[in-house]
């Protein structure tokens, strides 16, 4: 470990490797039963945001009963992704997925359009656009999704799990993967607290070096389609944004001939380049230990203030808040109990996160 860093009490516990296991506790909630508390990034990242945010999200547990699509989408392609690194058939988990949240789907293609069918278009482009480009590192008898825990101090434990660890351009990198309506810039990249806090979590594992993070941006607009017939009765040739997977299958549908149809399809394999964009962010050593140190020091004091502080920070961040109308139903004097019961539901592993807010990036 570089000096200047925070060291912690004890070594990494990986899931699933040879190492052993952490104490018997549910890490995926913040206070157990047993008095241990679990942190990760996104609940540092949460609680530093606004604790009253994070009273609501990881003490109270409450949860929108509608899920947005972005945060849908992100969790759908992490798991597809998974099923790929793992050599799994990615569209079987996908066809398991659509039938486990039948219901919810149908909900989904109400508000949104039909979400299965926009990912398996865009992820059968993503997985021909990159074949090939990267090689994931095996640890622990995976190639993905690797599950840490470390403990911080007595009773303090840092949890998570990391997308994959990859070999490319001859260097080995974090690769995290992230979906976006407005791509992110590199002003969004170095503040990120999880690309910092993950580093010293490889370290502890038991990973060679690694050299910087790997950014794998997947945008979640739903592929358009060609609109109305021009005046001449002929499918329109205006550019859209889309991909070639989802213009073969509408030409499919109308039956038309992909061979009649060119130019739309070589405008969607050139657009994949704006749909799919991966950057690679070298480490900065120092960077990561100031961060890891303000890390650890935020995990000492949730341990401290845990279900205890929950004052608001009222800011431009509310409007993408899920508590937003909490916030502004107390402030009203409307009755926030009634909102609660209609439109959240109450988890009881609470605030279970499964890096829940850095799914997505919309």
């Amino acid at each position: 470990m570089e000096q200047g860093a925070k060291a912690t009490k004890g070594k990494a516990r990986g899931v699933g490797d040879n190492s052993g296991a952490a104490p018997a506790h549910d890490h995926s909630t913040v206070l157990t039963a047993d008095g241990q508390i679990n942190i990760s990034q996104s609940k540092v990242k949460t609680y530093r945001q606004c604790r009253r945010q994070y009273h609501n999200k990881f003490v109270l547990g409450l949860k929108k009963k509608r899920i947005k699509r972005p945060f849908m989408f992100g969790t759908i392609m992490h798991e597809i992704a998974e099923a790929d690194f793992e050599r799994h058939d990615w569209n079987e988990v996908l066809d398991k997925i659509e039938l486990d949240n039948k219901k919810l789907f149908k909900k989904e293609i109400e508000m949104y359009g039909n979400l299965v069918e926009d990912m398996r278009d865009i992820m059968t482009d993503y997985f021909r656009f990159w074949e090939g480009q990267i090689k994931p590192i095996k640890h622990g008898g995976r190639r993905s999704e690797h599950e840490f825990r470390i403990e911080l101090d007595d009773g303090l434990w840092f949890t998570g799990k990391i997308d994959a660890v990859v070999k490319s351009k001859g260097m080995r990198w974090v690769m995290e993967h992230k979906t976006f309506a407005r791509m992110p810039s590199e002003d969004d990249r170095w503040r990120s607290v999880q690309a910092a806090v993950y580093f010293r979590a490889l370290e502890q594992m038991g990973f060679e070096q690694i050299d910087g993070v790997l950014w794998d941006y997947v945008s979640s607009k739903a592929p358009n389609v060609p609109g109305e017939l021009t005046k001449t009765g002929k499918v329109s040739q205006a550019r859209i944004d889309s991909v070639p997977a989802r213009i073969e299958r509408w030409l499919k549908e109308q039956g038309l001939k992909k061979k009649d149809h060119r130019k739309l399809l070589d405008d969607a394999e050139a657009n994949l380049k704006n749909r799919f964009i991966r950057v690679y962010s070298p480490v900065k050593r120092r960077i990561v230990d100031n961060i890891w140190n303000d890390f650890v020091d935020t995990a000492h004091e949730i341990q401290d203030f845990h279900g205890k502080k929950k004052d608001q920070n009222i800011g431009r961040h509310c409007t993408w808040c899920d508590y937003q109308a909490l916030c502004k139903a107390e402030a009203t004097g409307s009755d926030v109990d009634w909102l609660i019961e209609r439109e959240y539901s109450v988890e009881t592993k609470q605030g279970n996160d499964h890096n829940g807010d850095d799914r997505s990036e919309d």
